[in-house]
């Protein structure tokens, strides 16, 4: 069970997305920051068009802006990313800068001709990341690289998780959802609570 590509397929279909597997993953294993960025291929059939005055920081609230995207992780399984970095700007500054260097990006969200994804038309390209900066200016320096590396939008886990805390309901089942099925789990067991949501 890859976890984030789950949580991912969950969070997007849950809310009104159809989705997919966009590429072609790895067929051989390979060192986590050499892997290809597992990308999924969103499409929101509710809209005609992608709204151009979705802002660059998303949050549920604007998946309603959105009719097609690609959506690339850039996670806690295929990247050297630690919790060390989770209260220290610095060091996810560093991070971001060391993760858009190569090619990932590139390959994930500008698909050949012999892929589907290349018959998508306009779509967006949005990054799903494990955290942001607490700092307004460290946050901007991270926006800068991510659009200078063709990003057009970025999600972060722990809103994409906190949504589907949400929605899962501890007397629902959820026969062929293993993310949801943890997480009414969770909420059974009262190791999530709302409103805030805590987790201990």
């Amino acid at each position: 069970m890859d976890v984030e590509h789950d949580l991912m397929e969950a969070y997007f279909e849950s809310n009104g997305f159809l989705v997919r597997q966009a590429g072609k993953p790895d067929a051989m294993p390979v060192k986590k920051k050499q892997q290809s960025l597992m990308t999924l291929a969103i499409f929101n059939p509710r809209i005609s068009s992608n709204h151009a005055s979705a802002s660059f920081r998303l949050y549920t609230s604007d998946l309603n802006k959105i009719r097609a995207g690609l959506v690339s992780l850039i996670g806690w399984g295929n990247s050297d990313f630690t919790n060390g970095m989770l209260n220290n700007d610095s060091s996810l500054l560093k991070f971001f800068k060391k993760e858009v260097k190569g090619n990932r990006l590139e390959s994930s969200f500008n698909p050949g001709p012999e892929l589907a994804e290349s018959g998508m038309g306009s779509f967006l390209r949005l990054l799903v990341v494990p955290a942001l900066p607490r700092s307004e200016a460290k946050v901007g320096e991270v926006f800068g690289i991510l659009k200078e590396a063709g990003v057009d939008g970025i999600l972060t886990l722990r809103s994409m998780l906190e949504n589907l805390l949400r929605q899962s309901e501890p007397t629902k089942i959820y026969a062929g959802k293993p993310f949801f099925q943890v997480l009414k789990l969770m909420k059974v067991y009262e190791l999530a609570k709302e409103p805030q949501l805590e987790m201990f």
